[in-house]
């Protein structure tokens, strides 16, 4: 019998966590933050590859975002 956490689950957990981070941290495309919190929270594990795919904003257009102000 095993005990404790697999691998795989606690990466899982902490790929969760992250995303959730950034989220909250940077902008988001597709849908509005509340919306991919709840997938990334309901979809476990495939709601955080699916923010990391297509939710998430690219870092150079908030860097072009922010050199214009």
């Amino acid at each position: 019998m095993q005990t404790g956490l697999s691998p795989m689950w606690l990466f899982v957990a902490v790929l969760m966590a992250l995303v959730i981070v950034d989220i909250v941290r940077n902008d988001v495309k597709v849908a509005p933050r509340w919306a991919w919190i709840g997938a990334t929270v309901l979809l476990f594990p495939i709601g955080p590859i699916l923010y990391l795919l297509w939710g998430r904003a690219s870092r150079r257009t908030q860097g072009n975002l922010s050199a214009g102000a």
